[in-house]
């Protein structure tokens, strides 16, 4: 275990030029990596010196970075984020159309696909040089042993930066566990560092109906690990719509934690005392007339009128349910 955290500390000492978010992280890059853009472990290289990508080239072995057709880079399968925001995309596109793309992306050759590259950091740069209406991006390609060393790799790069959400790891987890990379979900706790209970909890909204999902993906920085599980407990008695309008204030208001938590117990709690019984109903008729309504509900209540013109008629029944219930006279 302390190997692992070693080697977490290690991934994360050289990213201190990426912080916060992806514009923060972009602005240190222009600052900090303006005359060493790959780096600095790497010597800096003029761009008239830097090879031109093709098939045969040592596919940027040694950290040396290559330019790579877009169209030959692929996303990762298994990376941490899922969830790609279109304004910080459409920010990094305008910085990338007038500065240029200031730090190279991580990448590894595709294993499928001859000629053709994998991502294992840099996403959102990917998609900010197609927005600007670029089409080659700049590359460093490393080697990684295996699938699960790509996915925590990119976890932990996410998190030094701009952490991917929950809902971002929920899709990502269930990823792995579909795909038989990770055993169990103490095995993906074990492997991040992370509790037990937070990927149980994590996991769970993956049980939300897919348009909550759906709505929770344009504000995913307000649906954290205790927000999202309070939106699970709250979806097994609420109907969509209600949920629906439930993740709608969350976002409109910016409810906290708390907030979220007291609302849905009160929410739960007015939806338990006006629950509507099933209730069933027979009519009484007389000589093919209507005459009176006999109403029974699930909760053992039963509502009985009736009008009968005959005087007669009505003193008897009313002396027989008077005898039925034991009611004096």
């Amino acid at each position: 275990m302390s190997a692992k955290i070693d080697r977490k500390s290690a991934m994360r000492s050289t990213l201190t030029a990426e912080k916060h978010d992806v514009n923060a992280r972009f602005a240190a890059a222009d600052a900090v990596l303006a005359d060493r853009p790959s780096g600095l472990a790497v010597p800096v290289a003029k761009l008239s010196e830097r090879p031109a990508f093709s098939a045969e080239s040592s596919a940027g072995q040694g950290g040396q970075i290559i330019e790579v057709p877009l169209d030959l880079v692929y996303d990762n399968p298994v990376n941490a984020r899922h969830i790609y925001k279109p304004d910080v995309v459409k920010e990094l596109a305008a910085s990338i159309a007038t500065r240029g793309q200031k730090v190279a992306a991580t990448a590894v050759l595709h294993p499928d696909i001859p000629g053709a590259f994998m991502l294992v950091d840099g996403h959102y740069r990917k998609r900010g040089i197609a927005a600007a209406g670029l089409h080659t991006i700049r590359l460093v390609v490393e080697r990684f042993d295996s699938d699960i060393e790509l996915y925590r790799t990119s976890w932990i790069l996410n998190e030094e930066r701009s952490a991917q959400s929950p809902l971002d790891n929920a899709f990502a987890w269930r990823g792995l566990l579909d795909r038989k990379l990770v055993r169990n979900e103490g095995h993906i706790a074990e492997l991040l560092g992370v509790s037990l209970a937070t990927v149980n909890k994590t996991l769970s909204l993956l049980g939300l109906p897919s348009k909550a999902l759906d709505k929770m993906s344009e504000h995913p920085e307000r649906f954290g690990v205790f927000v999202g599980y309070e939106l699970s407990l709250a979806a097994k008695s609420l109907d969509e719509e209600e949920l629906l309008n439930f993740i709608g204030r969350i976002v409109d208001e910016e409810l906290s934690s708390r907030d979220v938590a007291a609302l849905r117990a009160k929410m739960q709690s007015g939806r338990e005392r006006k629950r509507k019984e099933t209730s069933r109903q027979y009519k009484i008729q007389n000589s093919g007339q209507q005459i009176g309504l006999l109403k029974e509900w699930d909760s053992g209540k039963v509502a009985f009128e009736v009008v009968l013109d005959d005087p007669k008629a009505r003193a008897a029944l009313v002396t027989e349910l008077m005898a039925r219930f034991g009611l004096a006279e």
